[in-house]
């Protein structure tokens, strides 16, 4: 490796160190960068933090410690690696979107007899193709989500691990994705970038799904439709949802129900998710976002957003689940590392763009 490339490699190396370390001494060994490091704080809580970083993040290492100084050897070229629990999670919650949701449509079905009708029934949808539109939509709506933090994070040397998705029992079959940072945000720029990112580009995904959804949706007669219909066909609006219904699907007329294809139910959903996700509390997207915008005054938004869903909840319950979220993991949101660096234009873009994002796509009642 040539001088210039490994300078360059080695440099996304230091501010994984720099917070927890001082660093004494650095010098090239062959094709690896070997730090010589002062330990500020605790050496088994930082010598662990420095390992789950350094691993995350893809390096090949060797720690050494001792009682006053910690030897770090490491090749600065990071390996392009997958951990087996996030693909074993991925399969596990590319199969449940996928069965988990026609099995309860048929199973919450009046007509459902018993469990081996159920699943008989299931088999059959299946094999005639259901669900496989919704599960490309959703699968992909996740991972472009996901993905968008998971970059944002790698341009601005935040240290984070491969999405782990959720499988879950529910109506769309996952709790969603997360990723897991070992790296704090060095600025509010930081912030905003990794926090508007991923709500963005999803939302970006879902808007396209829920469009080619409506283009193939249909306005039936309230009096003919049945129950795997109306499960499809969920009442809560947004504004964006509210104005494209009609204007591709058509005006509905009296006592006709607008029934959703799997893409627009999936685009639907995205929309919802999203829109939780910008919520401005503690460590939700918005929350992020927020705070990276207007620093310490988030916390005021956050408890605003907090009384909202605790009243909206008397009209859908799901809300008071995401309000005892809140709670438990904190309204207000810890300052950066650099709080005082102004989050620039570009950044300040794009947290606009996200919170404008939410109170388009925000739906009060999805769920009764």
């Amino acid at each position: 490796m040539d001088n210039g490339a490994f300078e360059k490699q080695s440099q996304t190396v230091l501010p994984l160190v720099n917070d927890l370390f001082g660093v004494d001494a650095s010098y090239r060994h062959g094709d690896r960068l070997v730090l010589s490091l002062s330990y500020r704080y605790s050496r088994e809580k930082s010598t662990r933090l420095l390992k789950d970083r350094l691993k995350l993040a893809g390096y090949d290492f060797i720690l050494k410690p001792g009682e006053e100084v910690l030897l770090l050897d490491v090749d600065p070229r990071r390996k392009f690696r997958i951990p087996r629990i996030n693909v074993v999670l991925f399969v596990i919650t590319l199969f449940t979107v996928y069965f988990v949701p026609v099995f309860l449509k048929n199973w919450l079905s009046p007509d459902a007899l018993n469990l081996p009708g159920v699943l008989s029934q299931t088999l059959n949808d299946l094999a005639h193709g259901a669900g496989v539109e919704f599960t490309l939509a959703m699968i992909s709506i996740l991972f472009v989500h996901e993905m968008g933090h998971y970059l944002a994070s790698r341009r601005r040397g935040i240290v984070t691990s491969w999405p782990y998705f959720i499988p879950a029992p529910n109506i769309i079959g996952t709790f969603g994705a997360v990723i897991k940072s070992t790296t704090p945000f060095w600025n509010r720029r930081d912030l905003i970038e990794v926090g508007a990112a991923g709500p963005v580009a999803g939302w970006v995904m879902a808007l396209g799904w829920l469009i080619y959804g409506l283009s193939q949706s249909t306005v039936m007669p309230l009096a003919t439709l049945n129950f795997k219909d109306m499960i499809m066909s969920m009442e809560g609006e947004s504004i964006l949802v509210r104005f494209l219904t009609p204007a591709i699907i058509g005006l509905s007329a009296e006592n006709h129900f607008y029934v959703f294809t799997e893409a627009a139910f999936a685009g639907w959903v995205g929309m919802l998710i999203t829109a939780i996700n910008l919520l401005p509390v503690g460590q939700l997207d918005g929350g992020h976002i927020t705070y990276g915008l207007l620093r310490r005054k988030q916390k005021y938004f956050g408890w605003v957003a907090m009384l909202g869903l605790l009243v909206l909840g008397y009209q859908s319950p799901m809300w008071w689940f995401f309000a005892a979220f809140g709670f438990v993991f904190g309204v207000a949101h810890p300052p950066t590392l650099e709080d005082h660096r102004p989050p620039g234009r570009l950044a300040t873009t794009l947290g606009v763009i996200a919170l404008i994002i939410l109170l388009i796509s925000f739906t009060p009642v999805p769920f009764r």
